[in-house]
């Protein structure tokens, strides 16, 4: 995360900061066709995949009683390719007549095809959810309803529900809220878990999912709340119950759930809509609650990041005080953390301006003051200009007139954040599953729009040696085939930000002296930065890695399943939002051994004060030819090179050094490789194992052990490193 914020910081002056410009937001009612019924759920979604933003509307009448059952809505964006914003009701010939009480809806690819799949939730126990699946490549964005085949059909009280992959084998399971006898009170009822069998077919599960009961169910949420890499369940209620006013479930991995609900603190009793999010910068997960005392907003704060353990803290209800029905969160002032939006009954849509550290104030001028009964927003670039615009869904009272509200703001250039993720350094079987976490400027109802792939290719045993010294970068350019690798060496006090493809990458805090290599995957230009200077040099990578396709599990969290590579491998995962931002977490090794180096021979100290140590890293995997040797605590300024033998010895030369040759028998020398030791005393040299410089070059074979040792020139005399002996497998 550091190095996402030094990138935007230092390298490309890319933040923008200040308030937002004066209404931002300007409301519309001409883009959407007219369809004055009432709307409590709404989300943008691209159904056909042509590109654009398409629209779902959850519509059927009653509040704490059913009324009149209305259309499932589905509206086609005409932008692609007209150039025009505006949306077509196609309900009935993609859906099909569906009339239900509709009181959210949600959407995932459930037989995992590629192509999203639509779930309206249906309240008062009219109907069991409307499950759509989408024909996808031979009719795109047409859908055929098949709730009952695949598993939903009990009549339900809903008004949420999120698919998450809960059990962490790839596939979109679901958890629905369920409100029993009365939506709005009542004895109440659970929440329904339904697991995937990977088909798309779904099975109530209630044994693992001893969810309590409690009343008036209003909105299910998934997200990682104690960062073990899965999917909690968060489920907020528009009452006060006994054993916690909430949900909270945490999930041990394989979707079996124990109930912590007692764990959230309680809040008022008039909760619609809760969103969770990092909204302090410390990487775990917040929440942001409408109603958080009376008719309030306000946070909950996740202490598990400072400590470990999984507690909240409630920070003060924000004024006005209004009756709000939702929550967004939306980055409009693109500085890098969320911002609050807020729908709003009896008055007008808010924005609270995200100040850092939990600090929230309200932005009056960026959005227009229009009074409606809003029950429902969602957040998307309805126009494909690279802000983020909003759509309102009214009901309950007045005309029920939905609103697309146009963003006139500043488009986001600012890359997905990697907050973290978990690829395995050696591999236990196959298919590796590697998984990574995302923030990026939207969330809305677990809704974002960041893709992702993981990149896969052999390491090369080709590296370019990049150093700083000086305030200057030598090279400043290279030019690299994927696969290959920078060894970056600190000769001045600092640290390195090195980018992924195009975007945020990662940190390394080096002293001076201290080196440190960063394989490259992803081709494009990218680049690398000494952060107190900003000093910058670019590096272009060529090449074809073989592409994997994440799946979007929920709560911000990517998975990948990377097939059989027969052996060790370099991986870089991708995200992409909306815009086309791209950010890329830094290439990592996988599956290659520690080299089992042991180190031998006495030292003696140069001129420093201190010995010179060798140690290695890479592999001692023979074929992957993937072995660098490095040599700290060197004088300054000094030449040397390395030196092989498959003989150990300890020879004293006090004519020439004070210290000891460790070799013995026939010795090779890397003269093609002299190297300096520059201002922080260390070396790096790259040993090709195909070719080892004893005369005649040889290559070194599965089993053979050899020796290393460095030599180097220290003012008049010379010295040598302690030796390293390497058995190669």
């Amino acid at each position: 995360m550091l190095g996402s914020q030094i990138r935007s910081t230092f390298l490309f002056g890319l933040v923008l900061t200040g308030s937002a410009a004066a209404q931002q937001f300007t409301p519309s009612t001409s883009i959407l066709p007219a369809n004055n019924t009432w709307t409590e759920g709404v989300e943008c979604v691209d159904v056909d995949m042509d590109g654009d933003l398409d629209l779902i509307f959850a519509n059927g009448d009653g509040y704490s009683s059913a009324g009149a059952q209305r259309q499932n809505l589905l509206l086609i964006n005409q932008f692609i390719p007209s150039g025009i914003l505006t949306f077509t009701d196609e309900s009935i010939a993609r859906l099909g007549v569906n009339l239900s009480n509709g009181k959210g809806v949600t959407t995932g690819d459930v037989n995992g095809d590629g192509w999203v799949d639509l779930l309206y939730l249906n309240g008062f126990n009219t109907d069991p959810p409307h499950l759509y699946i989408n024909q996808g490549a031979a009719n795109p964005g047409f859908f055929t309803m098949e709730s009952a085949a695949r598993g939903f059909t009990q009549n339900l009280s809903s008004s949420s529900a999120q698919f998450g992959d809960l059990d962490d084998d790839g596939d979109l399971d679901c958890i629905v809220m369920h409100s029993g006898a009365s939506l709005l009170g009542g004895s109440g009822s659970m929440p329904k878990l339904y697991m995937n069998d990977g088909t798309g077919v779904f099975v109530d599960s209630p044994l693992s999912f001893p969810a309590p009961t409690k009343a008036a169910h209003m909105d299910a949420q998934l997200v990682d709340l104690d960062g073990d890499w899965d999917l909690d369940f968060l489920g907020f209620c528009r009452s006060g119950n006994s054993g916690g006013t909430h949900y909270l479930m945490l999930n041990d991995g394989s979707a079996v759930f124990t109930n912590a609900s007692t764990t959230l603190p309680n809040t008022g009793s008039a909760v619609y809509e809760a969103e969770p999010a990092d909204l302090d910068g410390d990487d775990d997960i917040d929440i942001f609650y409408t109603s958080l005392s009376g008719f309030n907003e306000g946070y909950t704060r996740n202490n598990f990041a400072g400590s470990g353990i999984l507690s909240f803290t409630n920070g003060p209800a924000l004024p006005p005080g209004t009756d709000d029905n939702e929550i967004g969160l939306i980055d409009y002032d693109n500085d890098g953390d969320y911002d609050i939006l807020v729908g709003s009954l009896g008055s007008r849509e808010r924005l609270y301006q995200n100040n850092g550290n939990l600090s929230f104030v309200e932005d009056i001028p960026s959005i227009q003051n229009v009074g409606d009964s809003t029950l429902d927003l969602t957040i998307g670039d309805l126009d494909n200009d690279g802000d983020y615009d909003f759509v309102t869904g009214q009901g309950e009272s007045g005309s029920f007139t939905n609103r697309v509200y146009i963003n006139s703001g500043s488009a986001d250039t600012l890359a997905p954040v990697i907050v973290r993720d978990n690829v395995p350094a050696t591999i236990s079987n196959w298919p590796m599953v590697v998984r990574a976490e995302v923030r990026d400027q939207v969330r809305d109802d677990g809704v974002d729009y960041v893709s992702a792939k993981a990149l896969v290719i052999e390491p090369t045993n080709n590296s370019v040696v990049v150093t700083y010294t000086g305030g200057d970068w030598s090279p400043s350019s290279v030019n690299l085939n994927s696969g290959d690798s920078i060894i970056f060496q600190m000769l001045d006090p600092g640290f390195i930000v090195v980018e992924g493809t195009g975007g945020p990458g990662f940190t390394q805090g080096l002293v001076t002296g201290q080196s440190f290599e960063v394989p490259y995957v992803a081709a494009g230009v990218t680049g690398f930065i000494e952060a107190n200077s900003g000093d910058t040099g670019t590096v272009t990578t060529t090449g074809s890695p073989t592409e994997y396709a994440g799946l979007k599990i929920g709560g911000g969290q990517h998975r990948f399943e990377i097939p059989d590579q027969d052996k060790p491998f370099l991986i870089e995962l991708c995200f992409t939002d909306y815009p086309g931002n791209t950010s890329g977490g830094g290439a990592k090794y996988v599956g290659f051994a520690p080299v089992a180096g042991v180190n031998y021979c006495t030292t003696v100290a140069n001129s420093t004060g201190l010995t010179g140590e060798i140690s290695a890293s890479g592999t001692s995997d023979v074929s992957l030819n993937f072995l660098t040797l490095n040599a700290t605590n060197l004088p300054p300024g000094e030449f040397g090179f390395l030196l092989t033998s498959m003989t150990q010895d300890q020879i004293a030369i006090p004519a020439t050094s004070p210290g000891f040759l460790c070799l013995g028998g026939t010795i090779g020398r890397f003269i093609t490789q002299i190297v300096s030791s520059g201002s922080g005393g260390f070396f790096c040299v790259r040993a090709d194992l195909t070719a080892m410089p004893v005369t005649p070059n040889v290559a070194v074979m599965v089993g053979e052990s050899w020796n290393f040792q460095f030599w180097h020139r220290d003012g008049a005399s010379s010295n040598f490193t302690d030796g390293i002996e390497i058995t190669f497998n």
